[in-house]
């Protein structure tokens, strides 16, 4: 009897374990598909730099000039390096644009204050290369500077390229602006 009692209890367990719902593995690849339908898509948004950053230097030249230069990236403005789609995964890549605020004095008495930035240097004869290229860095070059003209290095660059382009700023005692084309690189 009570061989029978197991037997009918050993059936009982099997039958309702054989429930038709799928085994565990079934089971959890229905779930991450419902899952993955009912949730939009993953966007990781990349910024090179990650954070705001500036650079400020001033500078005294032969005892006559003071100059001040502001180089940093504009948090609202960035070029897009490359974008990635893989599944419901979005990888997008961004640089920042940088730009520079100079200030330039003669005994106190400012001579050149400016903005610059790639906008402003657009050349129509060269698009593929200023329609993603930034502003890298302005410096004071102080070897080619003089007690009569302040040499600034000014160059740009096109992150997606790599080109870049170097230009000379020369500023007079009278705030006259002189700018050439020094190197180009596509």
């Amino acid at each position: 009897m009570k061989k029978s009692i197991f037997l009918i209890l050993l059936i009982a367990i099997a039958f309702f374990s054989c429930d038709r719902r799928g085994s565990a593995r079934e089971q959890l690849q229905h779930s991450i598909s419902e899952f993955n339908k009912k949730h939009t898509n993953l966007e990781v948004v990349m910024y090179y730099p990650e954070t705001y950053t500036e650079v400020q230097t001033d500078s005294i030249i032969s005892n006559t000039f003071k100059v001040s230069i502001k180089n940093y990236a504009k948090m609202d403005s960035q070029i897009l390096m490359s974008s990635e789609t893989e599944g419901n995964k979005s990888k997008i890549k961004y640089h920042r644009v940088f730009e520079s605020e100079i200030n330039i004095a003669l005994a106190s008495k400012s001579i050149l204050k400016t903005k610059i930035n790639a906008e402003d240097f657009k050349d129509a004869s060269h698009p593929e290369f200023w329609n993603n290229a930034t502003l890298e860095h302005v410096w004071v070059n102080q070897e080619m500077s003089s007690t009569e003209e302040v040499n600034l290095g000014i160059s740009f660059m096109n992150p997606k390229s790599k080109a870049y382009k170097l230009y000379e700023l020369v500023v007079t005692t009278e705030g006259k602006q002189h700018l050439n084309l020094i190197e180009a690189h596509s």
